[in-house]
């Protein structure tokens, strides 16, 4: 786990750094136009798109062990030659290779932990994992502001040096990955053979997931002819387009409050502190509580309400406490991180159905570059509209969902004639999901 989070936390440091940059000298040493800007923040996402279910594949068909070390350090290399760059051009291009370089990490990540905790507990987990990214808004804005100092140090400029550290940091990181990661629970050198046994068989109890299970091509091709995999794209791209639009524009929409340069990126730390407070409470009650659906149907409405508030209110206050209820964005992320794993039986189909959701919610990335416009500025009423109107149809998609787990757990409790509970460990030991893996009627989906 400690090492999902470092590594998690650096990617999402080495892709949002640019918003910092940005205000610190990128755009005026580069002389970009607010287009060209915007475009270098949508134009990461298509590589992320082009290769994040292909990767995903791949890591099924290869080892976490090696695959996701390897992906950090050469996205760690790409971040730091972003210091070589010299025109609107060349940022354009080495953010399309950082995002391809990227693109496998989250959905890969993702697929490996879900692979060593049963589902009872994955809340806490990936709501540890995803408060990094409330991290990376407050502790990316100061250390970016830090590293900024060094300005003028061998003739290199201080936004020049924030991709210099920051990069070779990441690199750094995936170095001793590669040392210190294991791909499964059988193969953890860590663990004893007592504890390796416990592992194995929660993780069969839970979901039936044998150690043994290889790579299967038939149950990779039923990711694919599963509706429901598409509908969960639909949520994550509309969850996500708020998401990456506040991250990768916080800072200059802050100036839209009266605040410039380094006092900008300083001023858009402290809502992300509460951030990563309510993604870990979120966590915690999702697994002690279940009931998935309704922290996602929350947290939405609270941001929703956030987003309508800074649409017709002036205040400048007012507008910039909004943006602490605007971090409760956060929580549908994690919660779906949790409500998908959970519900996909079998770690082929998981592997490429993560692969493609999180590849179609990456189109929310390049969408999500174009919402915060400098013509929009300082209220950016149209971006907030935006983003309100995607959660609209991420509570639509979520309650489709929902009701549609809902009905055949309790078809499949007639047919078994008993009531198997919605939110508590199930025992699956013994069975054999086979190709049919959550269609199984033994199979019970979380709500």
């Amino acid at each position: 786990m400690p090492i999902a989070v470092w590594l998690y936390l650096a990617s999402y440091i080495d892709r949002a750094n640019i918003g910092n940059a940005k205000v610190l000298g990128l755009a005026s040493a580069l002389h970009l136009t607010s287009n060209q800007y915007n475009w270098a923040l949508s134009i990461f996402f298509i590589g992320y798109v082009i290769f994040e279910t292909p990767s995903n594949i791949l890591l099924r068909k290869l080892s976490p062990r090696w695959y996701i070390p390897a992906l950090t350090v050469l996205w760690g290399l790409i971040c730091a030659l972003f210091a070589t760059v010299k025109s609107a051009s060349g940022l354009l291009a080495i953010r399309f290779f950082l995002g391809f370089a990227e693109a496998g990490f989250l959905p890969g990540i993702i697929y490996w932990l879900s692979c060593w905790y049963p589902r009872t507990v994955l809340g806490r987990r990936f709501g540890v994992l995803y408060s990094t990214v409330s991290l990376t808004g407050a502790f990316g804005g100061l250390l970016a502001t830090g590293i900024h100092s060094l300005d003028g140090t061998h003739g290199i400029a201080g936004w020049q040096w924030i991709f210099i550290v920051e990069g070779v940091i990441t690199a750094g990181f995936g170095i001793v990955a590669l040392f210190v990661m294991s791909a499964y629970p059988a193969e953890a050198k860590f663990l004893t053979e007592e504890e390796r046994r416990v592992v194995i068989l929660t993780n069969e109890a839970d979901r039936a997931q044998r150690a043994s299970e290889g790579f299967n091509a038939k149950q990779i091709r039923t990711a694919f002819t599963d509706w429901r995999t598409y509908l969960w794209a639909l949520v994550f791209i509309t969850i996500y387009i708020p998401v990456y639009s506040v991250i990768l524009s916080l800072p200059s929409v802050v100036t839209g409050l009266g605040y410039k340069g380094t006092k900008a990126t300083l001023m858009a730390c402290p809502p992300y502190g509460l951030g990563f407070v309510i993604v870990l409470t979120a966590g915690w009650t999702a697994d002690k509580y279940g009931r998935l659906f309704y922290h996602y149907f929350a947290a939405i409405i609270v941001t929703s309400t956030a987003l309508i508030v800074l649409m017709i209110v002036e205040n400048l206050v007012v507008r910039y406490l909004m943006f602490f209820f605007i971090m409760f964005m956060f929580i549908p992320v994690s919660i779906v991180w949790v409500w998908l794993t959970a519900n996909l039986a079998g770690p082929n189909k998981r592997a490429a159905a993560m692969g493609l959701v999180f590849s179609v919610g990456n189109i929310g990335g390049a969408v999500a570059g174009q919402i915060y416009r400098a013509e929009w500025a300082p209220r950016y009423v149209q971006g907030h509209a935006i983003n309100l109107a995607c959660y609209v149809i991420a509570l639509v998609a979520g309650t489709a969902l929902w009701w549609s787990y809902k009905t055949d757990n309790a078809r499949r409790d007639r047919e078994a004639h008993k009531t198997v509970k919605r939110t508590g460990p199930l025992d699956l030991s013994g069975e054999d999901l086979g190709d049919l893996g959550d269609r199984h009627p033994s199979f019970r989906y979380y709500l």
